[in-house]
């Protein structure tokens, strides 16, 4: 299994626990789609992060509020508090925090919001 810098600071940040053994037992049942999207963030050039930063401030603060409180309780519904929070210290955009969240409470939400912002189109 690729390891992604991402993933190694998720490692990190829960104190070498076995996350990078066996990731499914703190990113729940979408853990597949966790990493990949950690390793999809390791090809980002500083031009897609800037893109991508632009696509989450155009959402507009009532939309990314919404989103953020609804993806924050999807992920703490689906691997507990601590693991949540862990996720949010390894990455350093507000975009690549709040995807991560969605993408690991992804079955507990009726649509995701931040997952689109990383798609390569045009604005």
């Amino acid at each position: 299994m690729k390891i992604s810098t991402t993933h190694k600071k998720f490692a990190d940040r829960l104190w070498d626990q076995p996350v990078l053994e066996y990731p499914e037992r703190f990113l729940g049942p979408n853990w597949k789609n966790v990493l990949n999207f950690w390793i999809y963030l390791d090809t980002l050039s500083a031009e897609d992060t800037d893109i991508i930063h632009m696509r989450y401030l155009v959402l507009g603060e009532d939309a990314i509020v919404y989103a953020e409180n609804h993806d924050w309780k999807a992920a703490r519904d689906t691997i507990g508090f601590t693991y949540a929070d862990a996720t949010c210290h390894i990455t350093f955009t507000f975009p690549s925090i709040y995807t991560t969240l969605e993408l690991i409470g992804s079955h507990n939400l009726e649509y995701l919001t931040f997952l689109p912002l990383f798609l390569k189109h045009k604005i």
